[in-house]
């Protein structure tokens, strides 16, 4: 795959405990790995040949210094701050059959109260930073993040950045449905490339059909709409008319969580390294799948040959 510019994701990460057991009421062992959305992109990418830097603060707490240590292995370039508070926690269970049993525990965390740490004047400039990819959690996760990622887009806009942006809806973070679609949408309208899967967009914008989802979003000014539609892969649109669906791969899911993030580091990859927008949703749709055989959340995310060989295996068309 072609090395593609410099990224920056921002997003709080989390230590998570996961069980081999049905369910988190009865489990009593657990292995411990690292997670959260954004730094799942970040690695996603940076398996793919994408130079990226995650930038998060952590609690100042052993589990702050359990994912400092971490992420120092991942591939990845970390920015990362210390601050008081407890770092965010998230507890797996089961998911061989089907999707597994998620409790994230997310309050008054060390990035929810402190991550305009992060926005210092020389982090602010974006050196070196052609694309920003953003997600919703951050918009959610308490006012003082929402400002940060605000701060942080529109300097990406002045720096005339591109700019992904995945929904990534975190429905508990919300408990206004109106102020989320509010400010969600808010914040797709300013990307280039909006990423919801399609539960999300129905939500989000109140209809039904992958075409009018991507219609709504396309009309307020946005370049490209994918919408991931799990096993069934992709659909893309742009501001030009043109739309694509992806392929469908046929593996055997264990773990669904990461798969959208997957799908993002993918799509991105192929985005930046200038490919079409077939080949960007078909690469997306390879990876999300690639991260549904295994367990763990960034653990999962895929080397470029591993998705290079998955691409040249026969598939038949997915189903929209």
């Amino acid at each position: 795959m072609i090395s593609a510019p410099s990224v920056l994701t921002f997003g709080e990460a989390l230590v998570g405990y996961a069980t081999v057991e049905d369910n988190l009421r009865v489990a009593t062992q657990f292995s411990r790995f690292p997670g959260g959305a954004d730094l799942n992109v970040a690695v996603g990418l940076a398996r793919l040949g994408v130079r990226t830097t995650w930038a998060s603060v952590l609690g100042d707490d052993a589990h702050g210094d359990y994912l400092a240590d971490a992420v120092g292995q991942l591939g990845v370039i970390p920015l990362v701050r210390r601050a008081s508070g407890p770092t965010a926690l998230m507890f797996k269970a089961g998911g061989a059959n089907g999707d597994p049993e998620v409790l994230q525990v997310r309050h008054a965390s060390a990035f929810a109260h402190h991550a305009e740490a992060l926005l210092t004047d020389d982090f602010l400039a974006l050196d070196g930073i052609q694309h920003l990819h953003l997600t919703g959690i951050a918009l959610g996760i308490s006012p003082t993040a929402r400002a940060a990622a605000l701060t942080l887009l529109d300097a990406a806009l002045t720096a005339g950045l591109s700019i992904s942006f995945d929904p990534n809806l975190r429905l508990n973070l919300w408990p206004d449905r109106e102020e989320m679609r509010g400010m969600i949408n808010t914040v797709t309208s300013r990307a280039t490339v909006v990423m919801p899967g399609l539960a999300e967009g129905r939500l989000l914008t109140g209809t039904s059909e992958p075409d009018e989802i991507a219609q709504f979003y396309l009309e307020r000014g946005v370049q490209e709409v994918v919408i991931k539609l799990g096993a069934h892969g992709a659909r893309g649109w742009t501001a030009d008319g043109e739309t694509v669906q992806s392929r469908a791969f046929t593996v055997t899911p264990i773990d669904t969580v990461g798969a959208g993030d997957g799908f993002a580091a993918g799509y991105l990859a192929a985005f930046l390294a200038g490919a079409s927008l077939q080949e960007r949703v078909d690469q997306g749709a390879a990876v999300g799948a690639l991260v549904t055989t295994r367990r763990g959340d960034l653990a999962a995310m895929p080397t470029s040959a591993e998705v290079d060989e998955l691409l040249i295996q026969p598939t038949v068309p997915a189903r929209s």
